[in-house]
């Protein structure tokens, strides 16, 4: 079954070292946090970590407690089952629609379910755009 509806993504900086996003993984992990979706870059001031959880207020909470500096954000998220590459297809969808997507990134868990993540400069068209009846025939 497809959904799509508005979730929290935390930004968290980091030290570019290869442990820590383990580290942060690991935070969640013990404080009973579940990761939905993330990816990483780095930029000039190092390492920025996305992450969709499932209880972002305490995520926010444990993250800052261990000394990450963490911002919040809105973003839209497609969960689908499937492959990474409808990822494409929706975002495919929100071009079609007019909608500028800032970024993207796609996620996959147990039971080949897909977690798709867009920053869109228009969340409310987004989720229009992307109505689950529309997204069955993009998957």
């Amino acid at each position: 079954m497809m959904n799509v509806h508005r979730e929290v993504e935390l930004a968290v900086r980091i030290e570019n070292e290869p442990t820590a996003l383990g580290d942060v993984m690991a935070a969640l992990a013990a404080a009973g946090i579940g990761v939905l979706a993330y990816n990483s870059y780095i930029d000039w001031d190092g390492c920025i970590v996305l992450l969709v959880t499932d209880d972002p207020p305490k995520a926010k909470r444990v993250l800052q407690a261990a000394g990450h500096k963490c911002t919040a954000n809105s973003v839209i998220m497609v969960g689908s089952p499937g492959r990474v590459g409808a990822a494409a297809r929706f975002g495919a969808q929100l071009g079609q629609a007019g909608i500028q997507v800032l970024y993207s990134y796609a996620s996959m868990s147990g039971g080949n379910r897909l977690s798709a993540i867009f920053k869109t400069a228009d969340d409310e068209r987004a989720l229009r755009a992307l109505r689950p009846e529309t997204l069955a025939d993009a998957a």
